[in-house]
């Protein structure tokens, strides 16, 4: 349903201005894979408690089909009170429900001329409360500008995402979220959040546009990624990662909208056009708060000396944020001029390490191998190769995971030979190193990749790695923090770390509500559905240990205990400590 509900014809309309309001579950059809008959109870439950709610309100639900609805209410303010009391009486049948089989409904509300014939509803404002629903958070409500203007005062605090583009509608639209603080819905968790903008510089890099042709889009997405890489190592920043941004390269947004969603008070814009063997590059700095352009300038290079450009970039940013890069030398990995076929090379492994599948990471790991044959001098290759596998290898995404690790090793020792200064060597050492139970050559990894990666996501998620595996936890929460704050839309595994050190820690009732919420991101993080049913199994909730435990089974059959007993804790009693609960909870 996309915004007309037809169940009768041959009546003249009635047409009026009204407030739509769709409503529409997340991950229905898993849901219903799972346990359908489960799944039908919960929803008539839940559908139970929308009519009630629109009816209290003088409303009419237009439609329930299947997992959406159409309600229509007299309103603005009508439809804001429904949604929110929807979204917290919602929000109170899920605390009784254990992972996997909460459910979460998007909402979203415009007002407009709404008309309506026997059975059959449609109007512009049907079209756009669909399209706001589509974007909104599971548990989350949109609204509309036009709407949020006629509903008086809100009584949830309001998040704008500035003016955007919806599918088949002429006009941007400009979006609010309604964050409800009040409830126990995600968006009132730490991790779910709208990001408050820090008082230091923060930064996001949105990704670049290609001028050139179709053929040269890596040049696009090799110097964001490459600019990302850099400006981490600017001090005083919060810069946030790539992996939140590139999430943003099929869609369209403003600035504005990027900013508010990841929180930061600027953002990097950048065009890139290839002609021959000359490259042009036009940035600008958006200033979000403000609403203007902090900084734009344009840079031309050749490709053998488009590292330079890359410098001069950083540097210029750095000047317009007020803040000094790391003794004037932030991208000293590109700095070692390079042939122009060495650099379309390393643009191309970038771009497939930015699409981060396994077959594309393993492409860009054979690119970066490749550049080091090309130029076995210049640290770029080994850096970025050192990087690539050691993702291939703590992902899994190999069937090599030993393998890839001893490249990752190797290739980060032969970056930081050759002078690399990016940390990023220093970063793959602190993960290879724990793994492989070296835990104080991984302690001095920590200490020296944190000092030269002040604002990397990644660094500061191994670094907690590292540290709930030392025993640690408290700098491990710290570090987890840290490194979830520079990759908001990515930071499950962030969060999953900081549960972990949580549990170890003796904390498990914030063990168990870090973990929950990273279920309720991605219903297949087993890591997390392990953390969550040891600290319930702690806690004495036996039956949402085991539904934690069998959830798990689900996603990972032949799962056990003994697939554990490598995982590297310095104090083996740690381990046991972990093991005995979940054995506790039910797992072999």
């Amino acid at each position: 349903m996309t915004g007309e509900v037809r169940l009768g014809e041959d009546q003249a309309p009635d047409t009026k201005y009204s407030t739509a309001l769709h409503g529409d579950v997340v991950g229905y059809s898993k849901l219903t894979a799972d346990n359908e008959i489960e799944t039908y109870n919960t929803l008539q439950v839940l559908r139970t408690i929308i009519e009630n709610e629109v009816d209290a309100r003088d409303g009419t639900v237009a439609s329930f089909v299947g997992d959406e609805f159409l309600a229509v209410l007299p309103t603005e303010e009508s439809a804001v009170s429904t949604a929110i009391e929807i979204q917290r009486r919602i929000s109170t049948e899920n605390d009784g429900l254990p992972p996997g089989r909460k459910m979460r409904f998007r909402l979203g509300i415009h007002s407009g001329e709404v008309s309506n014939a026997g059975d059959r509803w449609y109007g512009d404002a049907i079209n756009i409360a669909a399209r706001l629903q589509a974007l909104a958070d599971p548990g989350g409500i949109n609204i509309s500008r036009q709407a949020l203007d006629g509903a008086g005062d809100v009584p949830v605090r309001l998040v704008s995402l500035g003016p955007t583009w919806l599918k088949n509608i002429p006009e941007q639209v400009v979006i609010y979220r309604l964050v409800d603080e009040s409830t126990a819905t995600d968006t009132s968790k730490p991790w779910r959040r709208r990001i408050a903008v820090p008082e230091r510089p923060s930064l996001a890099v949105s990704p670049f546009v290609n001028y050139g042709a179709a053929e040269d889009s890596h040049f696009a997405d090799g110097l964001m990624m490459a600019l990302v890489i850099s400006l981490m190592r600017i001090p005083g920043t919060d810069v946030v990662s790539e992996m939140s941004t590139l999430g943003y390269r099929d869609r369209s947004f403003s600035a504005q909208q990027l900013g508010h969603e990841l929180g930061v008070r600027y953002v990097l814009e950048g065009a890139v056009q290839r002609s021959g063997s000359q490259v042009r590059v036009l940035t600008q700095l958006i200033d979000v708060e403000e609403g203007k352009t902090a900084w734009a300038d344009r840079f031309e290079a050749s490709l053998d000396d488009v590292f330079a450009a890359q410098d001069d970039i950083v540097q210029a940013i750095a000047t317009a944020l007020d803040v000094e890069v790391i003794g004037g030398n932030v991208a000293r990995m590109y700095r070692s001029k390079i042939s122009a076929s060495a650099v379309e090379v390393l643009y191309q492994g970038l771009q497939h390490l930015s699409r981060g599948t396994p077959t594309e990471l393993q492409m860009a790991a054979d690119a970066f191998e490749k550049v080091i044959a090309l130029e076995p001098d210049s640290p770029s290759g080994y850096t970025l190769a050192a990087l690539t596998h050691n993702w291939l290898a703590m992902f899994g995404a190999t069937d090599d995971v030993e393998g890839h690790y001893k490249l990752a090793e190797q290739r980060a020792n032969e970056s930081i030979e050759r002078d690399d200064e990016s940390g990023i060597g220093q970063t793959v050492l602190a993960h290879v190193r724990v793994e492989h139970h070296d835990w104080e050559g991984a302690l001095d990894a920590v200490k020296e990749a944190t000092d030269l990666r002040p604002s990397c996501d990644l660094t500061y998620g191994i670094a907690a790695s590292v540290m709930r595996y030392l025993g640690q936890w408290e700098d491990a929460v710290d570090y987890a923090d840290r490194a979830a704050r520079l990759s908001p839309l990515f930071a499950s595994w962030y969060h999953g770390i900081r549960a972990n050190a949580e549990f170890m820690s003796g904390n498990y009732e914030a063990a168990a509500d870090a973990a929950e919420g990273v279920v309720a991101e991605n219903e297949e993080d087993v890591d997390a559905l392990l953390t969550l049913a040891a600290a319930q199994s702690a806690l004495g909730r036996t039956r949402h240990a085991a539904a934690a435990v069998d959830h798990a089974r689900q996603t990972r059959p032949g799962l056990n205990t003994g697939a554990l007993k490598s995982l590297p804790y310095r104090d083996a009693a740690d381990l046991d400590r972990f093991i005995g609960e979940l054995k506790a909870a039910g797992l072999d």
